[in-house]
């Protein structure tokens, strides 16, 4: 009863198109080579459902910064692919806190890990006021066998 409740709630709120772009920065924390820089990028594309939620799907970059290596290669990039999930907590009508989750797959598209690729994971806490976002996460992203683990911060805009 309560499912149906919160259901018939839930179609009733009114769902809009909801897109954003962040540039961040990153340190990675675990796997090859820990605190190197890591610079990254995304889009998310998807639906906010009233005040509280929204769902997306979204693509970036990350550029991994490593000292060189014996491939003789200094960075790395991967393009994740991902779902976005994220809850909100409207304060006022200018600012909300919010929880995020990543989920996905990281594709390799440098020569040294082209056609590499695995499971991306991305918890964050963060907070928009107005059409801005400031967020701080962890990524772990999984690539030859080897994880990555990261911390990041990123800045966005919300449209």
């Amino acid at each position: 009863m309560l499912i149906l409740a919160s259901l018939i709630s839930m179609s009733a709120q009114e769902i809009k198109y909801q897109g954003e772009v962040d540039l961040g920065a990153s340190i990675t924390t675990e796997g090859y080579q820990t605190g190197r820089p890591v610079a990254n990028f995304r889009t998310i594309h998807g639906a906010r459902v009233g005040d509280y939620l929204f769902a997306g799907l979204g693509f970036g970059a990350d550029w991994y910064f490593f000292d060189e290596g014996s491939s003789g290669d200094d960075s790395e990039v991967v393009v994740p692919v991902f779902v976005n999930l994220k809850g909100y907590y409207p304060v006022n009508d200018s600012f909300s806190p919010f929880l995020s989750l990543d989920l996905g797959y990281g594709f390799g598209v440098t020569q040294s890990i082209s056609g590499e690729g695995g499971f991306v994971f991305s918890p964050a806490i963060g907070f928009q006021y107005k059409k801005f976002q400031l967020q701080i996460g962890y990524e772990r992203q999984s690539i030859l066998r080897e994880t990555l683990g990261s911390c990041n911060l990123r800045l966005g805009v919300v449209f």
